[in-house]
């Protein structure tokens, strides 16, 4: 262990002394191997940092040399008034200077920003108000087109309702609940017009809900006339509403005077006037019954079909079906010939519900006429 001599250095002229320092040297022998090792370390980065500490130190010696003598440096500002009055000087020193300067800069900095955020900010509040019109007329559309919808959808309703009540053979006319709809909308209308709370429900939202809950109503009628289309399709399927040649009558059903006679008589069906050899159609799906030969050198077939319906064809000069023969609707089974009491080429059709004769009319489409 050894001590050093206490040494005298001379500043600003003034002597200071400084402590003796006591310096400890550690034989590696008597140092734990651990310790010396970390010790090693330890040394090995200070003398890697004594350069960089050291350009730190100058570096902050030239800041402070710098700022004294700033801060000793003045500037004078001299007021001198062109009366008689004192004249006024005022010192500042660099250093206040620069600090003003740099805050004043600083100060114009940012408000050169903020007026630049301000504007952009008045930009995008400008397009937003020209966005919300447009989005205010367009809302609008939208609100009529509702209003249009829920009307149509309120005359499909009321139909659907004629429907289901048609198919349950009632004959009821909902007409009550339309008249109900348009007062509550013409109220509703009547109050939003009125009212400018947002919280208010708008009126569109009110007429959607209106017809999710009318649709949800109406999903049982719905599924009511399908069935109920269902059967009547299975029944005009079987029933005659076809012709059973293309051409025109000349002798309606009941009571008149044939054009072929002179006589009053009663007719059974229609006399249907066509070109002679013209095809003869099954007005519906059957069984050919009888096939039976008239005087006048004719066939009458007779077809029977389902729920009691039958139809009779006469004047038929050539059959192409055979008795107990299952013919489909619109399938041939002849075609017409001349009577010996006629010089027209006539198709007598009849049809019979059980064993009596209807009017053939109401059952042949009119396009077919």
């Amino acid at each position: 262990m050894k001590k050093n001599k206490p040494t005298r250095s001379a500043k600003s002229g003034s002597e200071k002394v400084r402590k003796p320092a006591i310096e400890v040297e550690l034989s590696p022998t008597a140092a734990p191997k651990g310790l010396g090792a970390w010790a090693m370390k330890g040394k090995a980065t200070v003398k890697m940092a004594a350069p960089a500490i050291g350009r730190l130190a100058k570096s902050q010696q030239r800041l402070l040399a710098w700022l004294k003598k700033k801060r000793n440096e003045r500037l004078t500002l001299m007021f001198i008034p062109h009366n008689e009055l004192k004249i006024r000087n005022y010192h500042i020193s660099n250093l206040t200077l620069i600090i003003v300067t740099s805050v004043l800069g600083f100060v114009v900095l940012v408000s050169a920003f903020l007026v630049i955020r301000h504007n952009s900010t008045i930009q995008e509040v400008d397009k937003l108000r020209v966005s919300h019109k447009d989005a205010e007329v367009q809302f609008a559309k939208v609100r009529q087109e509702i209003i249009e919808l829920s009307k149509s959808y309120e005359d499909i309703r009321q139909n659907l309702s004629s429907l289901q009540s048609l198919s349950k053979g009632t004959n009821d006319k909902p007409g009550g609940a339309n008249d109900s709809f348009t007062a509550q909308l013409a109220e509703l209308q009547q109050k939003t017009r009125e009212s400018k709370d947002p919280e208010k429900i708008p009126l569109e939202i009110f007429l959607m809900n209106r017809m999710l809950h009318d649709m949800e109503i109406s999903r049982g009628s719905l599924g009511q006339v399908q069935e109920y289309l269902k059967k009547r399709e299975r029944v005009l399927k079987n029933t005659p509403t076809i012709w059973p040649v293309q051409g025109y009558i000349i002798n309606p059903f009941g009571f008149v005077r044939m054009s072929h006679r002179l006589n009053v008589g009663y007719n059974a069906g229609v006399d249907i006037a066509v070109p002679h050899g013209a095809s003869v159609a099954a007005t519906a799906p059957g069984i050919v019954v009888s096939i039976n030969k008239e005087a006048n050198l004719t066939y009458t077939v007779k077809i029977r079909h389902n729920y009691g319906y039958e139809t009779v064809y006469k004047g038929i000069e050539v059959v192409t079906v055979s008795q107990e023969e299952k013919v489909n609707k619109g399938e041939p089974i002849g075609n017409v010939g001349h009577a010996d009491d006629s010089f027209e080429s006539i198709l007598h059709y009849e049809v019979h519900i059980g064993v009596e004769a209807v009017n053939p009319m109401p059952y042949l489409p009119l396009a077919g006429a």
